[in-house]
């Protein structure tokens, strides 16, 4: 989920916690949690300090420790400690509690995308996603804001445990979705190494990924039916130029955050452009996430780009600034 999200659902989490009269009937204790919960729910994606190192030590930490087991109750006692010692007057029981909750629903939603967290470090580094809510999901959004237009009329914790118990249905109802749909896909491509479902905001409506010995099928999947749009050969130019490129920092830093990644080498008058794009994220057959790196052809040269580029206009700009920077100096 995106920060907008997890702020309102820390909103919508403080309102839920007026269900306890303690809460209810304690100011201090009410403005705590209130504090507690919209700081909690986005203590995981704190890790944005590694923005400071580089772009990509970013992209390799976020959702990684942060978003682990043993960060959850480390994130809970660090915001409700800052919170309690400035309001001393609350209940740091009930505060650390609704705190706690806070940041487990942030690392809960986040690992039903597409990108999901590294939750079971230190034990595994396994990524787990489960492939149920686009990142952004507008109905969860139009619920809160609806409980909080109820406020005026109603009590705030009844409303929102009842937009509580909606989420969770309506939640169980896209996991259930994906794993049928998944399952069909996989008694029908019975050869196919792996599937990955990329939810659309549209419910029982999914973008598809079908990994083969040969190739990877993209295609949408609605309601039983599957339509392939196009497919990328895994047989590829350069193979050495492509190993070579994985001990780059750029492209090491962004092999570490998807299991998804593909290559592809285009060729230059003094060298090559060496791409690494991330399959998970597509529109029609432009592939936003990615690292790039631009080689010299003495190999002497190296300068790259990591992150996402939103539009064609971007990308030309950073394939220019890499080229003016490679290639030209090269004579």
């Amino acid at each position: 989920m995106d920060t907008s999200s997890h702020i309102i659902m820390g909103l919508g989490l403080a309102a839920l916690a007026h269900i306890n009269p303690v809460v209810a009937n304690h100011s201090t204790l009410s403005q705590a949690v209130i504090f507690g919960t919209v700081i909690g729910s986005n203590a995981p994606d704190f890790d944005f300090v590694y923005r400071l190192r580089s772009k990509g030590s970013y992209i390799r930490n976020h959702r990684s420790w942060s978003h682990s087991i043993l960060a959850l109750p480390l994130w809970s006692l660090a915001v409700s400690g800052i919170i309690y010692a400035l309001l001393p007057a609350s209940s740091f029981l009930h505060l650390f509690l609704w705190t706690f909750l806070a940041v487990i629903l942030h690392v809960f939603f986040d690992l039903f995308n597409v990108h999901g967290t590294q939750v079971l470090l230190p034990f595994s580094k396994k990524w787990v996603a489960f492939d149920t809510l686009p990142l952004v999901d507008p109905t969860i959004l139009f619920v809160h804001i609806l409980g909080f237009s109820l406020l005026p009329f109603f009590e705030m914790g009844t409303i929102f445990s009842v937009i509580y118990l909606f989420i969770f249905l309506y939640l169980t109802v896209r996991a259930l979705s994906t794993l049928a749909a998944r399952r069909k896909l996989q008694n029908h491509f019975q050869n196919s190494i792996r599937i990955k479902l990329i939810p659309r905001i549209s419910l029982f409506h999914w973008d598809v990924i079908i990994e083969t010995n040969e190739d990877f099928l993209f295609g949408a999947y609605s309601r039983g039916n599957l339509v392939v749009e196009h497919s990328l050969s895994k047989k590829i130019d350069y193979p050495e130029l492509v190993s070579d490129s994985k001990s780059h920092p750029l492209i090491s830093d962004f092999l570490s955050s998807t299991q998804y990644a593909y290559p592809l080498v285009h060729t230059r008058k003094n060298g090559y452009f060496i791409y690494w794009r991330d399959l998970r994220f597509r529109t029609k057959k432009f592939f936003p996430s990615l690292a790039i790196i631009a080689v010299s052809s003495d190999n002497q040269t190296r300068k790259g780009f990591i992150g996402t580029l939103h539009s064609l206009k971007q990308y030309k700009q950073v394939i220019k600034q890499l080229k003016n920077t490679v290639f030209l100096k090269k004579g």
